[in-house]
């Protein structure tokens, strides 16, 4: 498949997917952001609303009593007379089990997934006929209901979660610290000072801990102005080697070794830093906001918060992602889908906020949020959700270039071999840009 797809945006690649599909139109219209975002307001169906049918819908795992979609789908189906039939595939087998339902004409009615609306656009609804997308958090619809191919919006955005910096209330009192705020944040380099304060004045192991994820590195790389691609016409040139990158990557390592759990990313141990925060061994951890109901069960030892992303030597920058609710649109049963969409999220928006109140987590609607019982969590939820405003061109960039179809584990690798002091910044940065510009046929910027 990368024969196809050399020295061509990666996201031709999923175009290309599209041939062995069959696919047909949709009706409807929609007007433009600045952004080329399709969104306005829906022509939608005039019938009357259906009753006894029955809603095929594909989830990655069976729900549990308290899941929020799950529920609100059971919730819909007993308030309008319908039924709904819950089938489980698994995310990964979705890739292979989708076109061969799609060929089969057994289609599901409803998808709830992470990537096939963008995949295969042209098989799904264009969901500015369904509902007023303006309603919608502008990031939420470009990253997680957006084809890799066009303007459309394949898919509602449903979960959305962001990544975010959570510290040790406790920790932070007992070496002097101010927690910053949103209107005055800290810069990565207060945050790596205050982290080594911290060792030295609250006896904590470690300053500062990170996921070991390359997601989470980049975060510091879009702050300071890196990419790991740049466009370039139609399609791509490799940044990651760029100077402002090897001086971010040279920052980490440093950071690695003196305020940081260095076995973790230098792979000397499988341990885990959510672990390190859980039971106050590191006072401030970049993760994100997937963690914040688990804390709050589990972390009994001390008082935790959440922090605003720093600033880098050119923004804040955080990464969101999330899933969506698409509709195939060769679908048995495509207007009784619409209309579970429009009951979650139409009207007065009610049914969204019980869903919102269940899955407790960010919303993906402009005027919704979710209502914490406490005001600890009110102000920490304000803080993770106003994340989503740091989302940067340059991830934005990246994400459309898919990258992660030529090399993906190797980027992490070379990382890792740069905090183990196997290689420097520079020769880890500049081996990998030369394997992802080998692997996709894009030229190197460096």
């Amino acid at each position: 498949m990368k024969k196809l797809i050399k020295n061509t945006m990666a996201g031709v690649m999923a175009a290309a997917m599209l041939t062995s599909l069959a696919a047909c139109g949709s009706s409807g219209s929609s007007t433009a952001t600045s952004n080329g975002t399709s969104t306005g307001t829906a022509e939608t169906s005039e019938s009357a609303p259906i009753t006894g049918g029955t809603l095929k819908v594909t989830l990655s795992e069976e729900p549990g009593e308290g899941d929020a979609l799950g529920n609100a789908l059971d919730t819909w189906a007993a308030e309008t007379g319908n039924t709904v039939e819950k089938i489980i595939i698994s995310h990964d087998d979705m890739r292979t089990k989708f076109p061969s339902m799609a060929k089969n004409k057994d289609l599901p009615d409803l998808c709830a997934t992470t990537f096939l609306h963008q995949l295969y656009p042209d098989e799904f609804v264009d969901m500015s006929t369904v509902l007023d997308l303006s309603l919608f958090n502008e990031n939420a619809l470009k990253l997680v209901g957006k084809s890799y191919t066009s303007d459309t919006i394949t898919g509602v955005p449903e979960q959305y979660t962001t990544t975010c910096i959570f510290y040790n209330k406790d920790a932070f009192e007992a070496a002097g610290i101010e927690a910053p705020t949103i209107e005055d944040p800290w810069t990565w380099e207060e945050l790596y000072e205050n982290a080594a304060i911290l060792q030295e004045k609250a006896g904590v192991k470690y300053g500062f801990a990170a996921d070991v994820s390359r997601a989470r590195y980049d975060i510091l790389m879009y702050a300071n102005g890196g990419s790991i691609v740049e466009a370039d016409g139609d399609t791509f040139k490799v940044t990651l080697n760029s100077p402002q990158n090897v001086s971010t990557l040279e920052r980490f390592v440093q950071a690695n070794n003196e305020v940081m759990p260095k076995a973790i990313w230098a792979g000397g141990t499988t341990d885990n830093p959510v672990e390190y925060f859980k039971n106050g061994d590191a006072a401030i951890l970049l993760s994100g906001s997937w963690n914040y109901n688990t804390f709050s069960s589990e972390i009994t030892s001390f008082d935790f918060g959440v922090i605003p992303s720093p600033m880098g030597s050119t923004c804040q920058s955080a990464i969101i992602g999330g899933s969506a609710l698409a509709i195939p649109k060769d679908a048995e049963n495509v207007e009784l889908a619409e209309q579970f969409i429009q009951w979650l999220y139409g009207d007065d928006h009610s049914n969204y906020q019980d869903y919102l109140q269940l899955h407790k987590g960010l919303s993906v609607m402009n005027d919704v949020s979710y209502q914490p019982e406490t005001d600890k969590a009110k102000e920490d939820f304000a803080i993770m959700q106003n994340e989503t405003n740091y989302v940067t061109d340059t991830f934005m960039t990246d994400e459309a270039s898919s990258w992660r179809t030529y090399k993906d584990a190797e980027y992490r690798d070379a990382l890792e071999r740069a905090v183990a002091g196997e290689v420097t910044a520079q020769e880890a940065l500049d081996t990998f840009a030369a394997e992802l510009a080998e692997a996709s046929g894009w030229e190197m910027a460096y």
